[in-house]
């Protein structure tokens, strides 16, 4: 927080990255306002004009905590009297517990995106080795070796409101890095991907850098795609095939779990394969697909006795 004129505080706003994505909807009530004269129910106040904007749970819960936080750092150092935060009431964030589709229904997803071999590319690595949506983005060429079948995870594209797309760190940083191999028929999508590409460099007369981008809406792939492109375009396919059930890419990493958790996999594995920063999160995965066995379990006994009878 800065000192005013008068030495005085301003409310604390902090510039890091998770922290700026609300400035929308924090700075416009709180920017010009000395710290200490924020109280409790104008933050209450503010909570639920975020609601009523449409704002989901979850992420007002964010803005309260990062606004809780920036108090206590001012109160720490005596740039604040109290931390108003603490004593505003912030709407309760129901957590659902993670949703992943059906085998069958990736598969016959699958088979109808061929004819949309960019988006089938996408749900695919996301299925298979369960990259985050903007871990899709941020791939590049030359994070991929088509010849060993590896696809390095290191970076992925955020895109920051006022501010446009970005090159950051996976999400869970260091522990979101990894190499993971790749299925012959996930190389093959692969190898098709950059051969069309270089296709469409040779007809603009470009070469294809080691840089490209993976996906991308520039003709030699030199920008990044972003991120909310992909999930319009699988968003587009699933409202046309209403016959099936329909997911997005975050499902897909549920998805991922669920089948490594159907092999045998144990936690560490699948902690590893989805790069969770904390166990407790593969858990929670773990945890929603044996609920749906235990769920399958009861379907089954109901219609054995109901063939019985």
């Amino acid at each position: 927080a800065a000192p005013t004129k008068s030495g005085q505080q301003r409310a604390p706003y902090s510039k890091h990255r998770e922290q700026r994505r609300f400035n929308s909807h924090v700075g416009p009530v709180l920017s010009d306002r000395i710290a200490d004269d924020v109280h409790p129910h104008e933050l209450t106040r503010l909570y639920d004009t975020l609601i009523a904007k449409g704002l989901k749970p979850s992420s007002v819960q964010r803005v309260h905590g990062l606004l809780c936080a920036a108090y206590s750092w001012g109160l720490k150092r005596g740039f604040v009297s109290s931390n108003p935060a603490k004593l505003a009431e912030c709407p309760t964030a129901r957590t659902e517990p993670p949703h992943a589709p059906s085998m069958e229904t990736v598969q016959a997803h699958l088979e109808i995106l061929q004819e949309d071999p960019e988006t089938a590319l996408a749900v695919r690595l996301a299925a298979t080795i369960a990259l985050r949506r903007n871990e899709i983005a941020g791939l590049r060429w030359a994070h991929v070796d088509l010849d060993a079948g590896l696809v390095s995870i290191t970076e992925g594209i955020t895109v920051t409101p006022g501010e446009g797309a970005s090159v950051t760190s996976t999400k869970t940083g260091q522990h979101g890095h990894g190499v993971l191999s790749a299925d012959e028929g996930l190389v093959a999508m692969l190898r098709d991907a950059f051969e069309r590409l270089e296709k469409v460099a040779a007809d603009v007369g470009a070469d294809v850098s080691p840089d490209a981008y993976v996906f991308s809406s520039d003709p030699v792939h030199g920008k990044p795609i972003n991120p909310d492109t992909l999930t319009k375009r699988l968003r587009r396919h699933m409202d046309r095939h209403p016959e099936l059930a329909s997911f997005t890419l975050k499902d897909l990493r549920a998805f991922v779990a669920t089948q490594l958790h159907a092999e045998g996999a144990d936690v560490t594995t699948a902690q590893a394969v989805l790069r969770h920063q904390s166990s407790q999160t593969t858990l929670k995965h773990y945890r929603a697909a044996q609920m749906d066995r235990v769920r399958g379990a009861t379907l089954g006994l109901g219609r054995r006795i109901a063939h019985q009878d």
